[in-house]
């Protein structure tokens, strides 16, 4: 398999980009010392600590940020932040001019830095990381992350005592480890810009990663793991689930040291299945394109909230609070550590349950369970007569990038068709999407090995789940499924 960013391709792309390394390792060391002084510190000191974060933020955004002003013109400056109105994914993109905090970021300009792949990772502006998210909510995303921003992911994930090597290249240089980020390609992804990021300001630690394409067939992808042996993979559950079926059947060989789970939703007998297959530990990283880490997973395999930098308001319908033990209908997020890009009360879409109990391990934080949407792996007759599975991520990302789509759902309902509704308010414009959407798919599956797809277009529009509110775009309604 080809690697999409061979070893080396960003090393000498932008001769700052070492000095910028440097700078961002100094930040996130003072960062990663001041999460540990905090959490050493007693409970009430934490809470007034993350008080001020609020306070500031809030004064940043009603000063810097267009919309905010405007959005909360009805609004003391000295309110609370649950007097604040919630905002959406879709109403800050049709103001993202007036969102952000610094005047130079400019919607067009950035369109035309993430349509280049070649750019993935790449500083734009020469300070700012920029990614993108799915439309899952209806409206794809643009974020927008500072300096400081990045420091405070970095120092977070730092301090996931698990998987801190992937943080911190210093640990990387002269050992063993070997990294596999098995993702989404072709875009720039939060965890692909993450990852390149890196790759691009510390080159020991490029020379010991490689990123692997979902969008591969899974014959290619399990050939080209097993020639890099990783010790440590991040990736979706999905695909841990997939690469833990391969190993149990022993079509893979591989022995990782540690797995890093995120994107999704994470069952505990998923779980337990995959540690069991490859005998090591699934560390589980709850996040968004919005706010990359909102909760992390400790030895007891629960979700701790980043209460440091994250605040997670669990709401009903109406956008009450909801109380410890209950599902919330959706949550709103506030990202404490982005201020070029105000996330305050982001509807986030996620049914989140925050326990009322403490943690076993010792750990004062509150600990939350994410219910998601979850799209189903899809099985298809495969030319040499069994079948072929593919990732649902797989499928959205050819459907985004290739087809064109934004709004859709795919149904599976036999091993061989597959019903695509696509959301246009033009008819010709929608016939005009599913040809294209129809001949992506064709390829895709073609080159996975499946036999011929018929793909029919569905009338009706994408629905959403009424239970998480978000939209599963990738479906199986086939029998026996």
């Amino acid at each position: 398999m080809t690697d999409p960013f061979p070893p080396g391709s960003f090393v000498a792309s932008d001769p700052l980009d070492w000095w910028r390394g440097g700078c961002e390792w100094m930040r996130c060391s003072a960062r990663l010392q001041e999460l540990w002084i905090e959490r050493l510190g007693d409970a009430e000191s934490r809470r007034a600590k993350r008080r001020a974060r609020i306070a500031s933020l809030l004064a940043d955004a009603r000063a810097c940020s267009r919309f905010y002003a405007r959005h909360w013109r009805g609004v003391a400056p000295d309110a609370p932040l649950e007097a604040l109105p919630p905002v959406t994914r879709g109403a800050l993109m049709e103001n993202f001019d007036d969102w952000v905090t610094d005047p130079a970021i400019r919607l067009d300009d950035v369109r035309r830095f993430v349509a280049d792949p070649s750019r993935v990772g790449e500083a734009f502006l020469g300070r700012y990381a920029v990614w993108t998210s799915s439309g899952t909510t209806g409206v794809p995303g643009i974020y927008v992350q500072d300096e400081e921003a990045l420091a405070i992911y970095g120092a977070l994930l730092s301090a996931q005592s698990d998987f801190a090597p992937a943080a911190d290249p210093r640990a990387l240089v002269g050992g063993p480890a070997r990294l596999a980020l098995v993702a989404a390609t072709g875009g720039h992804f939060a965890g692909v810009v993450w990852w390149q990021r890196l790759c691009r300001m510390y080159p020991m630690l490029a020379a010991q990663a490689r990123v692997f394409s979902i969008l591969e067939p899974l014959d290619t992808l399990r050939e080209a793991l097993a020639e890099w042996n990783p010790t440590s993979i991040a990736s979706y559950p999905t695909v841990l689930k997939q690469l833990a079926a391969e190993q149990r059947a022993g079509r893979l060989r591989i022995a990782p040291r540690t797995l890093l789970s995120g994107g999704e939703a994470l069952c505990d007998g998923e779980r337990r299945a995959i540690e069991e297959t490859f005998g090591c530990p699934v560390v589980e990283d709850y996040g968004a394109s919005e706010c990359m880490n909102i909760a992390h997973s400790c030895r007891g395999h629960r979700l701790h909230l980043n209460e440091g930098w994250v605040v997670l308001e669990p709401v009903d319908e109406r956008m009450r609070a909801v109380p410890p033990g209950r599902a919330s209908f959706t949550v709103l997020l506030t990202n404490l550590a982005n201020r070029v890009q105000p996330i305050v009360r982001y509807d986030l879409g996620d049914s989140v349950t925050i326990n009322a109990e403490p943690c076993d391990c010792g750990d004062e934080r509150p600990t939350l369970h994410v219910s998601g949407r979850a799209d189903d792996v899809l099985e298809f007759d495969a030319h040499h007569g069994e079948f072929v599975r593919v990732l649902p991520l797989a499928l959205e990302t050819v459907l985004e990038e290739h087809g064109g789509l934004e709004r859709f759902q795919l149904t599976q309902t036999a091993r061989d068709e597959l019903s695509l509704r696509i959301e246009s308010d033009d008819e010709r414009e929608r016939r005009h999407a599913f040809d294209r959407a129809h001949h992506a798919l064709a390829q895709f599956l073609a080159k996975q090995g499946a036999g011929p797809v018929r793909v029919r277009l569905d009338e009706e529009a994408p629905q959403v789940d009424r239970t998480s509110g978000k939209l599963r775009r990738i479906r199986s309604k086939r029998p026996g499924a």
